[in-house]
C-alpha cells in the first residue's frame, strides 16, 4: 500500500468516525433547527477534508509526520506574508496581502467558480480563525488581546500549538495527531455556533 492509498483510507476512516460524533453533537443542540444542523454537519466535513491537503502541504520531506522544523517554517512563512507593512508585528493596520502567484486554474474551473459566486452563498455556521487573514490570527494567536501580535508572541503561540498537537510528546506531529488536534477545535467552535444560536 502506498503512502498516499494510506493517508486517504486514514482519512475517510477518521472523516467517517468524527462525523458521527458531530452528527450526536448536533442532535444534543436542540436550538439549532434540522437544516442548520445539517450544514453544520456538511461544513465540518469540509473543514476536516482541508485538514488532509495542509498536512500533505506541510510534511515537505513527505515521511508522514510534521517535523517542528516544518511546523516552523510554515508558520514563519504565514507571519512574514500576513505582515504587509513589515513592523515585525501582526495588528489590523496591515493591509491585506495580494493574492498567491499567478492563477494556473484552467479556464472551465475559472468559468464554473464565477458562476458559483454569482449564486447567493449562503452564510457559513462554522467560521474558523484561519492564518489566510489579520483577522483569524489575532483570533489565534494575540493571547493578551491588546490587538497586536508580536513575534515572541507568536512564537509562543506555535510553540504551544505544535506541544498541544503533539499528543504522544515525540516532537513530530502524526496524521492522526494532526486531525484530532483540528477535530477538536472543530467540535469547540460548534459549541460555541450552537450557544449563539439561543
Amino acid at each position: 500500500m502506498n503512502k498516499q492509498h494510506l493517508y486517504t483510507t486514514l482519512f475517510l476512516a477518521l472523516s467517517s468516525a468524527y462525523l458521527s460524533a458531530c452528527s450526536t453533537a448536533a442532535s444534543d443542540m436542540p436550538r439549532l433547527n434540522e437544516a442548520q444542523q445539517k450544514q453544520l454537519a456538511s461544513e465540518r466535513a469540509g473543514h476536516l477534508r482541508q485538514t488532509h491537503v495542509r498536512f500533505n502541504a506541510l510534511d515537505k520531506d513527505e515521511d508522514g509526520y510534521i517535523s517542528r522544523a516544518e511546523f516552523n517554517r510554515s508558520g514563519d512563512l504565514a507571519f512574514e506574508r500576513m505582515d504587509t507593512n513589515k513592523d515585525g508585528v501582526l495588528s489590523a493596520a496591515d493591509p491585506k496581502p495580494e493574492p498567491r502567484g499567478e492563477d494556473t486554474r484552467s479556464e472551465q474551473t475559472r468559468q464554473q467558480q464565477a458562476q458559483r459566486t454569482e449564486q447567493p452563498r449562503r452564510e457559513r455556521l462554522l467560521k474558523m480563525p484561519t492564518t489566510h487573514s489579520v483577522e483569524g490570527m489575532l483570533a489565534m494567536y494575540d493571547s493578551n488581546k491588546d490587538g497586536v501580535i508580536s513575534r515572541e508572541e507568536y512564537a509562543k503561540g506555535r510553540a504551544a500549538q505544535f506541544a498541544a498537537t503533539d499528543a504522544n510528546g515525540d516532537g513530530q506531529l502524526s496524521y492522526d495527531e494532526y486531525v484530532a488536534e483540528f477535530a477538536g477545535r472543530l467540535d469547540h467552535q460548534i459549541s460555541q455556533t450552537g450557544k449563539k444560536a439561543d
